[in-house]
């Protein structure tokens, strides 16, 4: 989760919005958008014990709204982690969710950086 703030180092605000010349693409924005309303709606439904249902938070879409973004919403999944005294299948559910969406997303965000000729952050490598 943390990684994603290699990714606001290296993009401004006009690689938010960069759009590739395929049928549904999403931008960096769409993605982290998404990432930051998934992070904020896991970590209610990991208190409540099930789904609460989605709602982003954001209402300010600039590179640096996303940076703090990314960075408050990671506060409130581990916040959440550590709040759980009962851990349930249900919750357990609920974190692999969570963490198979993340990952979604940062395999899609490195194809698209590859598809407009920017280069994933360097933390995104495995080798």
């Amino acid at each position: 989760m943390k990684s994603y703030a290699d990714l606001m180092a290296q993009v401004d605000d006009a690689a938010l919005i960069e759009g590739l010349d395929i049928p549904k693409h999403k931008t960096i924005k769409q993605h982290l958008w998404c990432l930051v309303g998934a992070r904020e709606s896991y970590a209610q439904a990991l208190v409540a014990g099930d789904w609460q249902g989605f709602k982003c938070s954001m209402t300010a879409y600039g590179r640096a709204d996303f940076a703090s973004a990314l960075e408050a919403s990671v506060k409130l999944v581990l916040n959440a982690v550590q709040d759980v005294s009962d851990w349930t299948a249900a919750r357990d559910e609920l974190l692999l969710a969570l963490a198979e969406h993340e990952v979604m997303h940062e395999g899609q965000l490195i194809r698209h950086l590859y598809g407009v000729e920017r280069t994933p952050p360097k933390s995104w490598r495995w080798a």
